[in-house]
């Protein structure tokens, strides 16, 4: 009987913050965990050893990612997945759903299809609420075994049951990055508006996060902020919102690449127009910063994300288990406008060399 692989990444959830452990509290319980990442980052890094093992049969992976999205992480995600995979020499059948968040109903659908095509893991863009009594039955189960992409806070909830793997870009940490380079820019202060992504943990990871640390400095004052659902259209409208009714706001933070893009259209036609971030680093970003309609940036090497994937399914064939972490998170490069075309072109060859760019 040829094996499943059911991987999940994250999208936005309605969590709080004392529902999951931060990468330094699971690592400060769990005193292995640091080493293991460290030792598993390194794997990642270096060219790709193909698999001891004999297989009998392929791996069956079914794959749930947002579509819609502006940004290509999931994209590239996907392609440079499926090339390490191969340069492993690991069989494999994938099976790949780009599904709007938003619609859970067709997300339960292709979980349900997954699991009664037998499938042994799942990677998934997972809203951990509506689906917390599924997850925690597959957990159970302990089959299909259960990637969780695009998050790396494990759940309390899950504490000695665990998901198979949490892997993506620490959010926390790119806003740590964030919140640093404005700080350095406005070191009198400023005032500046928040345009989170959806209600939920992105939005508190990458916005709550930023303000908490801004917060700590008296010379920086939030005027105003929205919830725009991720959408482009929606961060549009308010956008002009936050300027009408803020004449002297020094820049806006922005939650996501799609939120970012959104901000930028309404300012263009502004004659003094706050300084705009982004957040990943993908390629729309990456024009915005050449064109220099962004102040600055979060670059996620993006392909890391995918490989680790790739490794953790390796390891876990080869039954190397005492290899494997509990979390993988990528490295971030901060990019502002200034940053020169030559070291750009350096990140984008480590950030997508599977995935693949242009010069």
């Amino acid at each position: 009987m040829k094996k499943i692989l059911f991987m999940i990444a994250v999208g936005t959830t309605l969590l709080f913050s004392n529902d999951f452990f931060t990468i330094d509290e699971y690592s400060f319980i769990h005193k292995n965990e640091k080493m293991k990442m460290d030792l598993f980052n390194q794997i990642v890094q270096k060219e790709p050893k193909p698999i001891n093992i004999k297989q009998n049969d392929a791996i069956k992976i079914s794959i749930i990612y947002p579509a819609g999205e502006l940004s290509d992480y999931w994209r590239r995600s996907e392609i440079a997945f499926k090339k390490r995979l191969n340069l492993l020499n690991i069989k494999y059948e994938i099976d790949f759903h780009f599904i709007d968040s938003n619609n859970l109903l067709e997300k339960n659908k292709q979980i349900k299809k997954a699991l009664d095509n037998d499938i042994d893991y799942l990677v998934f863009t997972l809203n951990v609420n509506i689906h917390q009594k599924l997850i925690t039955q597959l957990l159970s189960r302990k089959k299909p075994k259960v990637i969780i992409q695009n998050m790396t806070t494990p759940l309390k909830q899950w504490e000695g049951n665990q998901a198979f793997l949490y892997v993506g870009f620490d959010h926390i940490e790119g806003s740590k990055l964030l919140a640093k380079y404005f700080l350095d820019k406005f070191k009198s202060g400023a005032k500046y508006g928040m345009l989170y992504f959806k209600q939920g943990y992105i939005s508190q990871m990458r916005g709550d996060s930023f303000i908490k640390i801004l917060n700590q400095n008296k010379n920086f004052e939030l005027l105003d902020s929205y919830y725009t659902d991720g959408k482009s259209s929606k961060s549009f409208l308010s956008t002009q919102k936050i300027i009408q009714d803020n004449k002297n706001i020094d820049f806006l933070y922005t939650c996501s690449t799609d939120v970012s893009i959104g901000a930028v259209n309404a300012v263009k036609n502004e004659s003094n127009p706050p300084l705009i971030n982004g957040w990943g680093g993908g390629s729309k970003e990456l024009k915005m910063l050449k064109d220099k309609k962004l102040e600055v940036t979060v670059m996620r090497m993006n392909d890391d994300s995918a490989i680790a994937m790739a490794e953790a399914i390796k390891l876990d064939l080869e039954k190397k288990y005492n290899l494997l972490p509990q979390i993988y998170s990528g490295q971030f490069i901060l990019i502002d406008k200034k940053t020169s075309l030559k070291q750009i072109e350096r990140h984008k060859a480590k950030a997508f060399r599977y995935s693949g760019y242009e010069k």
